[in-house]
């Protein structure tokens, strides 16, 4: 029996693989293989089984794709996504999505056999990612399929795309500074990491004209799926410049990749000594206490902070 695709997948990340990141060019003929009515229409520069009216009864028709080396060097997943617009009836009649990893031989269902889309696409719906292994030869089609009775304006697909899922070498959960004394330590954590060889440490009193100077490395703990903590005290922090810092993480191979993410400590405020941390109920804390608690300094101020 046929199915109503209900479900939704996660899109991912784009990179390129063997074969250029491959997508169709809007209004081009992509050059796919048709078996009946659904191909390539010139009239309406979409791939559809009728640019205008309704489509008939009784289709089965397919459009095929040439093989394309979808082999990625750093992804074991591909995100496979389209744009669609139109109507079938609903229930009754299906575009179905399917996907071959050994030339066409065999074919699979992303969302499992016999469910496929029906009903209103709407004016244009780009469809959640399918998330498929990669393969050297990789094919894809489109399957429409209308019954016995009642048609209608069919759908018209207008893009398609594939990418590597790529999974990066580092991910940054945190980084964060602070002023201790006359230094500035700065503290973050990594959610996971892969063949990541060390953190270089840069300042700048001038980010916006991207003047940067290394302060240091920090070796990286090892590929882990696990957060890891790492910390650098800079000792020299301008007094009468705000100090900005950044993390740029190297591989083994010695690719490097800075992150986006900017921490800024201002030396030129005068420091005003803490004198207590308390929770929200005046008890005793620290700076390792969970939850909001409250920062008193000598001159009175209170600054909450959740931790």
């Amino acid at each position: 029996m046929k199915k109503l695709l209900t479900g939704l997948m996660v899109a991912s990340g784009f990179a390129a693989f063997a074969q250029m990141p491959y997508t169709w060019t809007a209004g081009v003929n992509p050059g796919w293989t048709n078996t009946g009515a659904l191909q390539w229409r010139n009239g309406c520069a979409v791939v559809t089984t009728n640019c205008n009216g309704n489509y008939t009864n009784n289709l089965n028709t397919t459009y095929t794709s040439p093989t394309i080396d979808a082999s990625c060097a750093n992804a074991s997943t591909l995100s496979v996504t389209f744009t669609a617009n139109g109507n079938a009836e609903y229930t009754w009649d299906f575009l179905f999505i399917e996907y071959s990893l050994d030339n066409g031989a065999t074919w699979n269902n992303p969302y499992g056999p016999g469910i496929g889309w029906t009903g209103n696409f709407g004016a244009g719906t780009t469809i959640p990612a399918i998330i498929t292994p990669t393969s050297s030869t990789f094919r894809f089609r489109f399957n429409f399929q209308s019954d016995f009775s009642n048609v209608s304006t069919g759908y018209k697909i207008t893009d398609f795309d594939i990418a590597c899922n790529v999974v990066l070498p580092v991910e940054i959960y945190s980084f964060t500074g602070k002023r201790v004394g006359s230094e500035n330590q700065l503290d973050w954590i990594t959610q996971s990491e892969k063949d990541n060889d060390y953190f270089d440490v840069e300042w700048s009193t001038n980010p916006e004209a991207e003047i940067w100077t290394s302060i240091g490395t920090v070796q990286s703990k090892g590929n882990s799926t696990e957060k890891q903590n790492y910390s650098m005290t800079h000792s020299s922090p301008s007094v009468t410049k705000k100090n900005y810092y950044r993390i740029t993480q190297v591989d083994k191979d010695g690719a490097r990749r800075t992150f986006d993410e900017l921490v800024l400590v201002d030396n030129t405020m005068k420091e005003n000594p803490l004198k207590e941390i308390v929770n929200l109920l005046g008890q005793p804390a620290d700076e390792n206490t969970p939850g909001l608690v409250i920062y008193i300094y000598e001159d009175g101020t209170k600054v909450k902070k959740f931790q």
